[in-house]
């Protein structure tokens, strides 16, 4: 199998067509014993789901979690890893405008206030159109113990700031996260400009206050120059274009939609046997029941460089007759079944899986 696998079906037919492992040969699974089907939730023990064969749903426990026709989450206090000002705290605040928003110096105390009831939510970014993966929210989804309850898809513009009084042609070094940097190098080339590495774009634009030399500026946002008081020298200097951020919204107890929700997103993390052709078996049931696979992610575990590890995405909801059909077939070949979340696709997403991304890009609350 493929170490690092990233498999994105941004233009597939919704509802409809085949997904990556068709046409393998059926593999033999007799004599296995199929494991229980979970969903990730704290404050109240896991919701265990208890697959029935042949067609017949999935039948839920609903203490963990709220079941409801129509997701509305509006948490109290949401968490994010960085400063204000930071990409994380402005899709917070653009997804849910109500909520107190509350930044942390790493992602364990993100995590940490979750868990603890601290706060009612976290946003982790969990990849980017030019950039990928997030690793570290990749390496902690499996063992966080939250459930991913909604996304938020984020424009990403990045912008040359310093403090008032500098002009652009006595700029010679230029602050960011390494990420920040990576989607500039065109811009920091062409001005023969020296980049410098920081946590995060909010504090690389929070320092430069504290030590406006005049030959240093930072890449941010809009909303980290108004906080920290710095002027745009120039905007939009990102050598794409276009560019966005996809975050997972993360809560102690799953809130789970109705199985007739449309547009439903559902998160899984599967253990595969190392064996050939172990990964095609395993996702050929959505292709056989017309369940479109959109992500499908891998992990080395064991300190081996094979992955049986595999975080997947797929569109339905497990209620849904040909999704719970195609978990049963998953579950043959898996030696363990997460589920980590089933929650609404936000709006801006639902176009960007289709290849149309809308011009504004903004998150909307979920």
């Amino acid at each position: 199998m493929v170490s690092f696998l990233s498999l994105r079906a941004r233009a597939s037919k919704r509802g409809g067509g085949r997904s990556p492992g068709e046409g393998h040969t059926r593999g033999s699974d007799t004599g296995r014993t199929r494991p229980a089907l979970r969903v990730v939730g704290r404050g109240g023990g896991d919701a265990a789901l208890r697959s029935v064969r042949a067609g017949r749903s999935l039948v839920t426990r609903q203490e963990p979690g709220r079941t409801s026709s129509r997701m509305r989450f509006d948490p109290d206090v949401i968490v994010y890893h960085g400063s204000p000002g930071a990409f994380a705290h402005v899709a917070c605040q653009a997804a849910f405008p109500r909520a107190r928003c509350s930044g942390c110096d790493s992602l364990f105390q993100v995590i940490d206030l979750v868990r603890k009831g601290k706060a009612s939510a976290a946003m982790l970014p969990c990849e980017n159109i030019l950039a990928g993966r997030v690793p570290d929210t990749h390496l902690l989804l499996p063992d966080m113990g939250l459930a991913i309850v909604g996304e938020v898809f984020q424009r990403i513009e990045l912008h040359l700031m310093a403090p008032e009084g500098c002009t652009f042609d006595r700029i010679e070094r230029v602050h960011s996260h390494p990420v920040a940097l990576a989607q500039i190098q065109r811009f920091l080339s062409r001005h023969a400009l020296v980049p410098v590495e920081a946590s995060n774009t909010a504090t690389a634009a929070a320092r430069l206050r504290q030590d406006p030399s005049g030959r240093d500026a930072a890449v941010a946002s809009q909303q980290a120059a108004r906080i920290h008081g710095l002027k745009v020298l120039k905007r939009n200097i990102e050598d794409v274009p276009f560019n966005m951020t996809r975050s997972y919204v993360l809560a102690a107890k799953p809130e789970l939609p109705c199985a007739e929700t449309p547009g439903v997103l559902t998160c899984l993390l599967f253990d595969l046997r190392n064996t050939p052709g172990a990964l095609s078996q395993a996702v050929k049931g959505f292709a056989d029941n017309g369940v479109n696979l959109t992500r499908l992610e891998s992990y080395l575990v064991d300190g081996q460089f094979v992955a049986t590890r595999f975080l997947c995405e797929i569109e339905g909801h497990p209620h849904q007759p040909p999704v719970a059909r195609a978990l049963d077939r998953l579950k043959r070949h898996t030696s363990r079944l997460t589920i980590l979340g089933v929650f609404p696709m936000q709006g801006t997403g639902v176009h960007a899986r289709a290849g149309a991304i809308p011009a504004s890009g903004r998150a909307c609350v979920l």
